[in-house]
């Protein structure tokens, strides 16, 4: 197999459906047909079921497939670490970036890290940190900047920590809260657990009933005086109202720590190393 059947094999895991595969690699439907077919011939197996809902995987397709974005993987590194010829960092460096954390700080390291290395191919995805931690932990990007705190024991940089707070509407102020619409939203497990333990000992009740998971909508609800919530601060610097940095009982204060994770085999790539650098300048 050459190094484009695997993108095609690759791709095919993610679409099931040789049209959008097909646009994906330029090229026309009967091509990539006539390719995929040629490859069961090669490998002597069925990979794919075709059905009117698009391409049903067959159990050997699934289990080749960590193999596929290994050599895929594989291939990517040989050619970053081969370098440039003309000594200009280059290479392709694939990240993801928590959605806050993309929202208030990533245009500036995108500016610097762009300015000085104009050449690397750089493919972002800013997603949920849940999200992130699984491509992390699959090879499918080389590092990850992550809210909250997750079990990794390898690369780890934490950029900052920073309070949360209760925010609220200055008319709020005084009520009880309990009295008050909550605005809440899904979180990683850490803080989940975080702001559970906040609340039972404030013996507040966490209602349920507006879930709202972006951060801007539940800001326009509490300056209209609709709700109030718990953020953490970065959100919170063009909020017009009330925001108070929260502690637990013990007196410690509620925490919710920023971190660059990587894995170490791929700070040898220097487009990788010159990303993690550009992060903690900035």
């Amino acid at each position: 197999m050459t190094d484009k059947d695997i993108e095609i094999l690759k791709d095919l895991s993610e679409t099931h459906n040789i049209t959008k595969t097909a646009e994906r690699l330029y090229t026309t439907q009967s091509a990539l047909t006539k390719r995929v077919q040629s490859i069961e011939q090669e490998l002597g197996c069925q990979l794919y079921i075709r059905s009117k809902k698009g391409l049903v995987p067959t159990p050997v397709s699934e289990s080749i497939l960590p193999y596929i974005k290994k050599i895929q993987s594989d291939m990517e590194r040989i050619r970053n670490l081969a370098g440039n010829p003309d000594g200009e960092l280059s290479g392709t460096l694939k990240v993801g970036v928590a959605v806050n954390y993309a929202r208030y700080r990533l245009a500036e390291i995108l500016e610097h890290y762009i300015e000085k290395y104009p050449k690397v191919d750089i493919q972002l995805s800013a997603k949920r940190s849940p999200d992130l931690y699984k491509e992390l932990i699959s090879g499918e990007i080389n590092a990850a900047i992550i809210r909250g705190d997750y079990p990794w024991a390898e690369g780890d940089v934490v950029l900052f920590e920073e309070n949360v707070c209760l925010a609220m509407n200055e008319k709020m102020k005084g009520k009880d809260l309990n009295e008050i619409p909550f605005l809440d939203r899904t979180s990683d497990v850490s803080f989940e657990a975080d702001l559970s333990r906040w609340m039972n000992e404030n013996k507040i009740r966490r209602h349920t009933g507006l879930q709202i998971n972006d951060v801007e909508t539940i800001m326009q609800m509490i300056e209209r005086n609709i709700g109030w919530s718990i953020l953490p601060a970065i959100c919170l610097s063009e909020l017009k109202g009330i925001t108070t940095p929260l502690a637990f009982r013990s007196g410690e204060p509620f925490l919710r720590k920023t971190h660059l994770l990587y894995r170490p085999e791929y700070i040898k790539l220097p487009q990788v190393q010159a990303f993690i650098e550009t992060v903690k300048s900035c």
